[in-house]
């Protein structure tokens, strides 16, 4: 493997206490992800108002998920949202996931809202339709998911890479400087389970229960680790390793 490629991590969010004894907080969980692809986590709490002065801080940028919804009139989300906005027009490689993923669209020019069809927990299923040349040739996916808001208008230059029934633009990419996923490459089942029952009375039962049958014997093998490959491969690609 290449030198490790260091990523600025604009950490959105913390996991609360009991989801976060289940497998690490997501700073525990991001380097667990990514590090075995040789990615280096820097981190930058956002929402305490930590952000790169300079984009050389970093190789290359990353946005976590949130709790929270990407249209909130919050000063951190649109100091993240500038910071965005920074980064693309540099042609930095940016990277989103889930709240990342929806933020770095609205950033740019496109629209999020509260998805018609409510959540999407557990492992749900994408059709590749446009495969981006840092991907593998298969034409499907399985992420780990947890997310009300979707991503409903892509900004222009954008193109859908993955798509799903329930989820139209399930990842995306700008160009070779911008790729998001709308799902979760860090998480593990575990945590899935416990996220899901912890907000069971806002999720729903049924929701909840077709979520947790999703991870259960006979159920599509998650494809975390693939994902993560193919954002590090995105990277060294973008920076010419």
């Amino acid at each position: 493997m290449s030198d490790p490629i260091t990523v600025g991590l604009i950490l959105c969010d913390h996991l609360d206490p009991g989801p976060a004894a289940v497998a690490g907080d997501y700073p525990d969980l991001f380097p667990a992800a990514f590090a075995p692809h040789g990615l280096e986590l820097q981190v930058y709490e956002a929402t305490l108002g930590e952000l790169p002065e300079d984009l050389d801080e970093c190789d290359v940028w990353m946005v976590s998920g949130s709790r929270r919804s990407a249209y909130e009139d919050e000063g951190w989300i649109t100091a993240v949202s500038d910071l965005i906005v920074r980064i693309e027009a540099a042609r930095r490689p940016l990277a989103g996931i889930c709240f990342g993923h929806q933020l770095t669209a609205r950033a740019l020019g496109g629209e999020v809202a509260r998805a018609e069809v409510g959540w999407g927990v557990g492992g749900r299923s994408f059709d590749v339709v446009a495969p981006a040349p840092w991907m593998d040739d298969g034409d499907r996916f399985t992420l780990l998911m947890s997310h009300r808001d979707q991503v409903t208008r892509l900004p222009d230059g954008a193109e859908v890479v993955a798509t799903a029934p329930y989820c139209r633009i399930g990842a995306y990419r700008i160009g070779d400087h911008v790729f998001c996923v709308q799902g979760h490459p860090e998480f593990v089942p575990d945590l899935s389970l416990a996220l899901m029952e912890a907000r069971r009375e806002i999720i729903g039962d049924a929701v909840v229960d077709a979520g947790v049958a999703s991870l259960g014997a006979g159920a599509p093998p998650l494809d975390q680790d693939r994902v993560a490959g193919w954002i590090s491969e995105f990277y060294r690609r973008a920076l010419g390793r």
